[in-house]
């Protein structure tokens, strides 16, 4: 009677696992379908500081980088992780709008197809430069060629959002390789929502 009721519940395991597995699966059809150039619209469902979900297509914000969950600097000589303050300024970048992305490019990472995309709110503002100018992301120049970099620099002297790290962002990428290495040129240059 016990293993019956092991096996039973062993089953139950399985199947919901591979439930899992397929509803991952389908819910990223529809997102393999996107190619670079291509619009994504609808509501946003914030993941961190530069993605975000868009119906089942995940979004990474072109031109950015903002901390990762754990990511951490010293603010006032005090251990900081800025992570969930940079998600909740994207909250506020993009709350009661439309969301338009254009993809950049796609890549495969696990179960989910990324889209890199420039992004725009129904009332045409950049949200890669709301994250910017607010301090809670910083201009990514091995994508970006320093699109965003007069923003980073207006919210570096105001010491707004991640420039009140003591050292400046410690979550800021300088490359494939570190710091001072020569970047790749970027191949994409924003159109905004004007384009077609």
């Amino acid at each position: 009677m016990l293993t019956d009721i092991a096996l039973m519940m062993f089953l139950a395991r399985v199947s919901c696992l591979l439930l899992l597995v397929l509803s991952l699966a389908a819910g990223d059809v529809h997102a393999q379908s996107y190619t670079k150039g291509d619009l994504i619209s609808g509501e946003a469902k914030v993941i961190s500081g530069y993605a975000f979900d868009l119906h089942s297509n995940r979004i990474h914000l072109w031109g950015v980088d903002a901390p990762e969950r754990g990511a951490w600097c010293y603010r006032n000589s005090r251990k900081w992780k800025p992570a969930d303050e940079s998600s909740k300024a994207l909250r506020q970048c993009v709350q009661n709008r439309v969301v338009t992305c254009r993809v950049v490019s796609t890549e495969r990472e696990w179960f989910r197809t990324i889209h890199t995309s420039e992004c725009w709110t129904d009332d045409g503002k950049d949200v890669g430069e709301c994250m910017v100018r607010g301090g809670w992301a910083t201009d990514y120049t091995c994508y970006s060629g320093g699109y965003y970099r007069d923003h980073e620099t207006e919210a570096l002297n105001k010491g707004a959002g991640l420039w009140q790290c003591d050292a400046g962002p410690g979550t800021r990428r300088w490359g494939r390789n570190g710091r001072g290495v020569t970047c790749d040129p970027p191949v994409y240059k924003p159109t905004g929502p004007g384009a077609t």
